[in-house]
């Protein structure tokens, strides 16, 4: 359900956006903004053998920090859509509670992805304020094998929140930070050779948080 606000909030704003581009009459423009991006999971797992769920085992994944960047359009002063890529990290899978003796459960090397609608507040001067919300989609690229093996993590939608604040040093170059809320639910399934080859499921809610800064150009 939140996940579905998100998206008609998103949806929403991009109608708005488009109007205030009819308007308005600008010219388009262009901004990259690219730095190290810190990935936070906020993550909660449920586990099950053989389809019997594991009372009180769960996972944690490593964080990371990568490098992002955020390739935006803006329709107006105010109003801009922004497609953020980073470079492929790799997470570890940790077994914590009754799965903490399995230690490394996997691995998988993914890629962050997130689309948004942003609105910026521009009467503070070089300083630009501002907030988004949309979509993301994270994309699993490679999985390794552990304790777990034929490991197998499912792609998965989600929805974003965004905060962040420019700094214009000139009409091209300036400084930015930026912070991502993602709320994203996935699946993991593989088997236990310890455990006879036993089937492993287990549905797990990532929701990182995507701490973002670094330089920003415009052209």
């Amino acid at each position: 359900m939140r996940i579905r606000c998100i998206i008609v909030a998103a949806s929403a704003l991009l109608a708005n956006a488009s109007t205030a581009l009819a308007q308005s009459g600008n010219k388009n423009h262009w901004s990259m903004q690219i730095g190290p991006a810190r990935i936070d999971f906020h993550e909660s797992a449920a586990l099950a053998v053989a389809g019997a769920p594991v009372p009180g085992a769960g996972a944690k994944l490593q964080n990371n920090t990568t490098l992002a960047a955020e390739i935006s359009h803006h329709f107006t002063p105010a109003w801009s859509a922004g497609l953020t890529v980073g470079v492929p990290a790799r997470t570890r899978v940790i077994g914590t509670g009754a799965a903490e003796a399995f230690g490394e459960m996997g691995a998988g090397r993914y890629g962050p992805m997130a689309l948004t609608v942003r609105y910026a507040f521009n009467d503070f001067g070089r300083w630009h304020p501002y907030i988004g919300t949309g979509i993301t989609y994270f994309v699993m690229l490679k999985e390794y094998d552990s304790f777990i093996k034929d490991l197998k993590i499912d792609n998965a939608f989600g929805g974003v929140i965004q905060f962040g604040i420019h700094y214009n040093i000139d009409s091209h170059l300036g400084l930015f930070i930026d912070a991502k809320k993602l709320f994203v639910k996935t699946s993991a399934t593989g088997n236990l050779p310890a455990l006879a080859g036993a089937p492993l499921n287990t549905n797990v809610k990532l929701n990182p948080a995507v701490l973002h800064a670094g330089i920003l150009f415009r052209f």
